[in-house]
């Protein structure tokens, strides 16, 4: 799938992706963030969001004083995040090419991003652009669907959906077990003008094993690589299940290390 798919995509779910999400689900999501990353950052640290979708980590992390700067590929995906987050720097780029200067404490990417990111080649760029953005010794944390919670849930056919306000959607998943994507076919409709109006949009995530992500992690410079589950070691046991949080760090420079 290219990078205009992917964005056509998820402007199409723009307007009813917070619908979707459960309550706590971002609340939970900050929750994991605060136990790995901001516990080892300074108050008002400068923290890169990566996917940042409609904003509301974003927001929450700006109401607990850090600044934040986030990327998605999606414009529709940003203007919400513009009214959710209107205190948060917001970049229209894309995650596996995108570049910036390296002035961050911290970075997250939240919401299984990673896993539209369909070769280990494009993740690997992904994971080295963060990387560059990180400064010294700053803290990266990620998380992702992987193979060995997932993929025997993902062998069987799935579907849900929902209704909420003027929207109705319905998601069906499938489940690629020879190249390891997950294909989620969503059928949206809308009620605009007085009509219903309806979309149809596929979404493909692929599942890398834990040593696929460890090693690119390690492969691209990170120190220090931790892997959390997010049910067994955070004791999140919902809405976030089937999904691991990865933790490393930017190490030091030469000239950094001399003068501590």
């Amino acid at each position: 799938m290219s990078s205009k798919q992917r964005n056509s995509n998820h402007n199409a779910i723009a307007s009813i992706y917070d619908l979707k999400d459960p309550p706590d689900r971002h609340d939970m999501a900050l929750d994991c963030i605060n136990k790995l990353i901001l516990k080892y950052i300074p108050e008002g640290a400068h923290i890169f969001d990566l996917g940042c979708g409609t904003g509301q980590i974003a927001q929450r992390l700006l109401k607990k004083g850090y600044q934040v700067t986030g990327l998605d590929s999606s414009e529709g995906m940003l203007e919400v995040a513009r009214k959710n987050a209107p205190n948060a720097n917001l970049i229209l780029d894309d995650a596996r090419f995108f570049k910036l200067p390296p002035t961050f404490h911290a970075a997250i990417s939240t919401d299984v991003v990673l896993n539209y990111i369909l070769s280990i080649e494009e993740l690997e760029n992904a994971l080295h652009k963060v990387y560059e953005a990180l400064l010294d010794n700053g803290i990266f944390g990620c998380e992702m669907y992987i193979e060995e919670l997932c993929q025997s849930s993902w062998n069987k056919s799935d579907s849900g959906g929902g209704v909420k306000d003027a929207h109705v959607w319905v998601d069906i998943w499938s489940y690629d077990s020879e190249n390891k994507v997950g294909r989620k076919d969503t059928t949206i409709f809308e009620f605009v003008n007085g009509m219903w109006q309806r979309l149809d949009k596929t979404f493909l995530l692929k599942l890398y094993s834990l040593a696929d992500v460890q090693t690119t992690l390690e492969k691209v410079g990170f120190t220090e690589v931790s892997i959390y589950d997010v049910k067994q070691d955070l004791g999140l046991e919902q809405t976030l299940g089937e999904r691991v949080c990865f933790v490393g760090r930017k190490k030091l420079s030469e000239s950094s290390s001399r003068s501590t």
